[in-house]
């Protein structure tokens, strides 16, 4: 008899979790292309990461959070210019 309920749970279908707003593109299908490098080859690890494009027009008022950051995203997430090293910064108190 528990060999049977076990059979009827199994086939019950999958049920599928929403989206998170901050999954990246490529789990929604196939990924997209790569975004051109902004910083040196030998720098890969530091290019800014693309953006969903819905976030792009909010990002770019924003401006830079950080030097690491990019100052403007095109319209396909990807990152157009970067930040220069005093942008994004935010100068310590002196005591």
């Amino acid at each position: 008899m528990l060999a049977g309920f076990t059979l009827v749970l199994s086939c019950l279908p999958a049920q599928a979790q929403r989206p998170s707003p901050n999954q990246p593109l490529a789990i929604d299908g196939l990924p997209p292309p790569p975004c051109p490098l902004l910083v040196p080859d030998s720098d890969y690890a530091l290019q800014p990461l693309r953006i969903h494009p819905s976030q792009v027009a909010r990002k770019n008022a924003v401006g830079c959070l950080s030097p690491a950051d990019a100052s403007v995203y095109g319209p396909d997430g990807c990152p157009v210019k970067l930040c220069h090293p005093p942008q994004g910064t935010m100068p310590l108190p002196q005591f």
